[in-house]
């Protein structure tokens, strides 16, 4: 992999997971066809691999969907939200104004109160809940 332009683009944690584990099968597939020896990579890899895809498997991208992304994305065009606040928001799915306020900066002079709770319906309404809720309201 060859970075070709550096800081062109953020890119959001749903984005990172599906980039490590289509990395992963690459990496898999390459190892039974060719065998291990030739399908070589860096030392500590895989376990950083691992470890990524673990956290972000428990964290709001993991049942997140192009879709989702995109819905959400067109949802608050209205908001004017920087580039920064929206992937915030969207990799960490915030449910209080408490949580938004730590994201959003200088909330309170930027939006009303009417705004804020818009944002967090958009929110609600365009993202899938967080898997650890998924797994609470189920018991």
């Amino acid at each position: 992999m060859k970075v070709l332009e550096p800081k062109v683009g953020m890119l959001s944690n749903h984005e990172v997971l599906a980039h490590i584990t289509a990395m992963k099968a690459r990496y898999t597939e390459l190892h039974h066809r060719v065998g291990g020896a030739h399908a070589m990579k860096a030392e500590n890899l895989e376990t950083v691999l691992k470890e990524v895809r673990d956290y972000l498997s428990h964290s709001p991208c993991a049942l997140q969907t192009p879709k989702h992304i995109s819905t959400f994305m067109a949802a608050m065009a209205p908001y004017a939200l920087e580039k920064g606040e929206l992937l915030q928001i969207l990799n960490e799915r915030p449910e209080t104004i408490a949580e938004l306020d730590c994201i959003i900066e200088e909330m309170e002079a930027r939006f009303e109160e009417v705004k804020v709770q818009g944002i967090l319906d958009v929110v609600n309404s365009t993202l899938p809940r967080r898997p650890k809720e998924m797994g609470e309201g189920e018991a």
